[in-house]
């Protein structure tokens, strides 16, 4: 089951990736692009006020902890990141932006601006993808990809009066950028 989970995570952040860079013209564009880092790990997230069937106003508070077995930095392995978002959300669907704050193991940071999509699949997962830029720290300017799956057991809080006001699950986090940009933190 992991290894399906993998395997469509993967073909998902692939297709976010490749409309992130064919939808926003890259200023380094002619000079490619590569993956400078991709993780896996768990997200935990808190909705205030709780998530309903009824779209409303909902700040997302979220923190994860990722391992990053493929990273342009060799000393850069692992990363806790979380960050803040609003938006009118629902546990159907809703769009959000906010910030994600990157804490890599390596003693760097970044930090990026986030528009997310949310969306219950089929069998009653919850998917979330956020797309956005670096906008400060190690890899700036790159692009970054989040998916985040609430699994279905969490969602059933939807029905209750105050509704799902946290949940849990994997995510992936995979960042691309230039291959000739400078990737400082």
């Amino acid at each position: 089951m992991i290894t399906r989970y993998l395997s469509t995570a993967r073909a998902v952040v692939a297709a976010a990736l490749l409309a992130l860079m064919t939808s926003a013209p890259s200023a380094h564009a002619h000079e490619g692009s590569a993956t400078l880092v991709a993780c896996a790990g768990t997200v935990a997230a808190d909705y205030s006020p709780g998530l309903t069937y009824a779209a409303r106003s909902t700040a997302v508070r979220s923190k994860a902890v990722v391992g990053c077995p493929v990273s342009a930095d060799p000393t850069l392995t692992s990363a806790t990141f979380g960050g803040n978002s609003t938006g009118t959300l629902s546990c159907l669907l809703g769009p959000a932006k906010g910030t994600l704050t990157f804490r890599w193991n390596n003693g760097t940071s970044s930090t990026a601006s986030i528009t997310s999509l949310a969306a219950v699949r089929p069998n009653g997962n919850m998917v979330t993808i956020s797309t956005g830029t670096i906008t400060s720290g190690k890899f700036t300017g790159a692009a970054v990809v989040t998916e985040v799956t609430l699994l279905a057991s969490s969602v059933r809080a939807c029905l209750t009066p105050q509704g799902l006001t946290s949940a849990s699950g994997p995510t992936t986090v995979t960042i691309v950028g230039p291959t000739k940009a400078h990737h400082d933190g």
